[in-house]
């Protein structure tokens, strides 16, 4: 479609279709979430939660835009909220790591001690939320090209290092997870903690969130005038349906947690507890 002077999505004018069923999926999925922790009392999920009431409201905000191409509020409002909304998502698979081998039973095998580890990756990602606040609150205010670049470096700066301590959480899980394989519990902690099948998840959900990282990545460096900011359907397919599967797959998260209730020897992480 050809777009007009007023659109602020320059080279296309967004699908109304689209943003209303995504806004539809996410809604669905975040009363799914808020029950299963409101029936498992599983807190660390409010995360994944907000995250998905931001792309929620994000993607509403996008399918009004879709009739209302002059005004900037409902634009600014899906930028920053479709482009902050994985940090949450992140911080969800942080703390589940952590409690993750908090359950196990085995928190020694840990490549970070288990008392940092949810609270050092955590505060990385509050760090790399506020960075990317801040350059997507510049650049939907951006009027010179000056500005433009600016805040788009900023954005990638948080980018960048959120895929840097993903990098270092993906070592903590697959050290943790062949330090505790080759142990003799590993058969016994499997079949109560579905320790393989979660630590999978985890890691899909990992990738999913890496792969829309250097998505992000590649369309600010490439800027304005790049194929990812001049088409739509990259918006969608490498990061909102991405977001939308971490959604599904996080579901499962609080009946695995669940079943260890009833072993003793594998107990949960305290209420008190960081996660």
């Amino acid at each position: 479609m050809s777009s007009t002077s007023t659109n602020p999505y320059g080279h296309y004018v967004p699908s109304k279709v689209a943003a209303v069923v995504g806004s539809i999926v996410f809604a669905v999925l975040v009363a799914l979430q808020l029950w299963k922790i409101v029936a498992s009392r599983k807190w660390f999920g409010l995360a994944i939660v907000v995250g998905g009431i931001f792309e929620a409201v994000g993607l509403a905000a996008r399918a009004y835009t879709r009739d209302h191409l002059s005004e900037k509020t409902p634009y600014i409002v899906q930028i920053l909220l479709i482009l902050l909304a994985p940090i949450l998502f992140a911080a969800s698979v942080y703390m589940f790591l952590g409690r993750l081998i908090y359950a196990s039973g085995h928190p020694q095998l840990s490549f970070i001690r288990i008392n940092w580890l949810t609270k050092i990756f955590v505060c990385g990602d509050i760090f790399c939320f506020l960075i990317q606040a801040a350059g997507a609150g510049k650049l939907v205010n951006a009027d010179t090209t000056d500005e433009i670049s600016s805040a788009q470096a900023i954005i990638l700066g948080g980018l960048g290092l959120q895929v840097f301590f993903f990098c270092i959480f993906a070592i903590c899980a697959v050290v943790f997870h062949i330090r505790i394989s080759a142990t003799r519990f590993a058969e016994s902690i499997d079949a109560t903690l579905r320790l393989n099948s979660m630590l999978f998840s985890l890691y899909i959900c990992s990738l999913l969130i890496t792969v829309r990282n250097i998505y992000r990545l590649i369309e600010y460096k490439s800027g304005t005038d790049g194929y990812l900011q001049q088409h739509e359907w990259p918006t969608y397919g490498l990061d909102v349906i991405l977001m939308a599967i971490i959604m599904v797959i996080t579901v499962f998260w609080y009946t695995a947690e669940k079943k260890t209730e009833h072993h003793s020897s594998f107990p949960l992480m305290s209420r008190d507890g960081s996660t």
